[in-house]
């Protein structure tokens, strides 16, 4: 259960990690992500706010995930983030809003169901992660540490770049045939 948990770990301390580093790294994507968040449904007054606090939560995941004695704290606030997010994305659904994804800094992707399914595998992970944890058993010897880290960093890319991977693989949309006879 310790690769369990180890690999929860992984998985959302880099996940939350790109979050915050690609929201901060230039003044215009946190501009993004907070205009994001006022179309999501905050009052335009609290949208600035609520970026911070959300980034704030975000980047103390990271930290609470990367010290041992706090790692159930960072899984529970992980999931309680994704939770209060995915209900963000669900509720602009519902509304018909489509803004961008801003998820990791500048995004041009809408959101979609794809973002709801990737913060409930999240937020299972953490949960997984914590059961993991509470499972108490031995601690992982080094190929198996090696091994789980080569999982979960591949699937945190793939969270990460999941709107990149979804418009690659996504079939194109075909153009109209040009009438025959004209140049």
């Amino acid at each position: 259960m310790r690769a369990v948990e180890l690999a929860a770990r992984l998985l959302l301390a880099l996940v939350f990690l790109t979050a915050v580093v690609g929201k901060l790294r230039a003044r215009a994507g946190f501009a993004g992500f907070a205009d994001s968040v006022r179309q999501f449904g905050v009052p335009a007054r609290w949208a600035t706010p609520v970026a911070r606090l959300t980034v704030g939560v975000e980047a103390a995941v990271v930290v609470l995930l990367a010290v041992p004695r706090t790692v159930p704290a960072g899984l529970l606030l992980a999931a309680g983030l994704l939770g209060v997010l995915t209900v963000g994305i669900v509720g602009a659904l519902r509304r018909g809003a489509r803004p961008a994804c801003p998820c990791f800094g500048a995004a041009d992707a809408p959101i979609g169901p794809r973002h709801v399914a990737r913060n409930l595998a999240l937020t299972a992970a953490a949960l997984l992660g914590l059961l993991g944890w509470a499972a108490a058993s031995p601690p992982l010897s080094a190929p198996a540490a090696l091994i789980t880290a080569g999982v979960a960093v591949p699937l945190a890319a793939v969270v990460i770049r999941l709107d990149d991977l979804v418009a690659l693989f996504a079939p194109t949309p075909r153009r109209a045939p040009r009438p025959a006879g004209r140049t």
